[in-house]
């Protein structure tokens, strides 16, 4: 063994091959040249993620525009940047160079470069046979083509080398780099090509244009309520913008959703912090973007390293952030649902009325044991043509155990009509409907799914919107609508018949025939 050793420790010293000793050896480690268009394609999903990655290569390079003409056989893609000399030509090759993380501003534009493993350039012969570099730089007066071809350089094996022409420079032509992809195997189509630009790359920066086929590339607004994210960790600031978008149900869907997570201003992955597997209100709607230029990525620059410190100490602190927003969200939709409730309401105690109207015979006033609920006179609004009146919503402060003991107080109007749906997302709305001297009052609130979807107490109907068969149908107002006018009749008749369900059944038929028979579509 101590052999072994000072043989060893005799050849590291001289620098002189070991073949002789039959103890000791050396094993070469071997690249096989083919296998490095495996790994470009491995380390890049898509074609999209090709084009993503020259792109990212042109705003590295201070340009300002990026043009990508996509055709049947070829793709071009031209930039206006500083465009590379001999030197740079020698360091886009070299995998693994370090020159960007050296120099990770760029001079003109000051921005965080965003290249960083060099292995994209060999992916391009994953989807095309050729892959030419046309450049020009005027400060060392450099102008060359070079050519990267599939078939050459897997056919020899031994030859590490890419041909390059040096250019007579040209005092017409623009700093800049042309990349040319020939003999295409897959055709790309625009529309998708513009939208993977937009989620991943910084587009809207300053001064950084892309056009698609002669069309701008260009940011979607997204409408809805914005929350700005702004904290520090250990490692470095996080910045950015979660929305919780305005979007119609019909389109809400959770492939859509999610925030970014930006790593020098190019789009990484997307992610709900944990609540992927929840069913919270409006998680569907969240959209947005963090940015933090410390999160260490993985190497097909598709992911960040979930394990890592960096990662961990994003992950707790946008929890809480997430948790802060989905109770917005559900905030804002138990408002929406109010007002609709509200609106419902109103409905259903408009046709109601004009069944009692129709039927008015059944509801004399010498008749003290026919009396609906509320048992209060009440003088009919002198203005109500109808012969009856709805009057306008009131919120009240939800209690569900709570006895409604001021009857007079539903009719105080609020001060002003933009109080009326504020704080909503906890609150009872009550209605009342006067038909001669009755006054009938319901009080639409949330009780559980649990409970009954309607009944009575002090006179007072009460509807509950939590119960699923009110929200089966909180998508069709006009099957709601009857839902809601057929529980407060239920209530009326066997208020009216409460020691006989055939006479109460017969009374809520002949008012729901009487209020409904005339609509067209439910």
């Amino acid at each position: 063994m101590n052999n072994i050793e000072n043989n060893i420790n005799t050849k590291l010293e001289t620098e002189t091959e070991i073949k002789t000793d039959s103890n000791f050896t050396y094993v070469p480690i071997v690249f096989d040249k083919s296998h490095l268009l495996t790994i470009g394609k491995r380390l890049y999903n898509t074609s999209l993620d090709l084009i993503r990655e020259l792109i990212s290569n042109a705003y590295d390079a201070d340009a300002t525009v990026v043009n990508i003409d996509l055709r049947q056989d070829e793709i071009i893609i031209t930039d206006n940047g500083s465009g590379m000399d001999e030197n740079h030509l020698r360091q886009y090759f070299t995998i693994g160079s370090q020159e960007k993380r050296l120099y990770s501003i760029s001079p003109k534009f000051q921005r965080k470069r965003i290249g960083e493993f060099g292995i994209g350039k060999f992916s391009a012969l994953t989807i095309a046979e050729r892959f030419i570099i046309e450049t020009q730089q005027s400060h060392n007066k450099f102008r060359a083509r070079l050519i990267f071809d599939s078939n050459d350089w897997n056919n020899d094996p031994e030859n590490w080398r890419v041909p390059c022409e040096f250019l007579p420079f040209s005092f017409t032509q623009q700093n800049g780099t042309t990349i040319i992809l020939r003999k295409i195997k897959k055709t790309l189509e625009p529309i998708y090509v513009a939208r993977h630009i937009r989620e991943r790359l910084p587009i809207g920066t300053e001064n950084f244009r892309v056009f698609v086929n002669g069309n701008e590339v260009k940011t979607t607004s997204i409408p809805g309520k914005r929350f700005p994210v702004n904290f520090t960790t250990a490692f470095g600031p996080i910045t950015g913008e979660i929305i919780l978008a305005n979007i119609p149900q019909i389109k809400q869907s959770m492939a859509d959703a999610g925030v970014v997570i930006r790593v020098k201003n190019v789009s990484v992955t997307k992610t709900l912090f944990g609540f992927e597997v929840s069913h919270s209100v409006g998680l569907n709607r969240i959209r947005g973007w963090i940015n933090s230029d410390f999160l260490p990525i993985t190497s097909s620059r598709d992911n960040v390293i979930q394990d890592s410190d960096e990662y961990l100490a994003i992950y707790e602190k946008m929890k809480d952030v997430m948790r802060n927003i989905l109770g917005e969200a559900k905030n804002l939709s138990l408002q929406k649902e109010n007002k609709q409730a509200s609106e419902i309401l109103r409905d259903a105690l408009d046709k109601i009325g004009k069944a009692f109207k129709k039927n008015s015979q059944m509801f004399q006033d010498n008749n003290n044991d026919i009396n609906p609920p509320l048992g209060v006179e009440t003088i009919q609004n002198p203005n109500s043509e109808e012969g009856y009146s709805v009057s306008r919503a009131q919120f009240v402060n939800s209690d569900k155990n709570a006895k409604f003991k001021d009857s007079q107080n539903i009719n105080k109007k609020p001060k002003t009509k933009r109080g009326i749906f504020i704080s909503l997302a906890n609150r009872a709305i009550i209605r009342r409907m006067h038909f001669r001297n009755l006054g009938i009052v319901c009080r639409m609130e949330r009780f559980g799914p649990k409970y009954p979807p309607s009944f009575l107490e002090q006179d007072i109907i009460y509807l509950n919107i939590d119960h699923p068969l009110y929200r089966k149908q909180l998508n069709n107002s006009a099957l709601l609508t009857m839902f809601i006018a057929t529980l407060i009749t239920k209530e009326i008749s066997l208020k009216k018949y409460p020691s006989d369900t055939a006479l109460a059944f017969d009374l809520q038929s002949q008012l729901l025939t009487d209020a409904f028979k005339d609509t067209r579509k439910l």
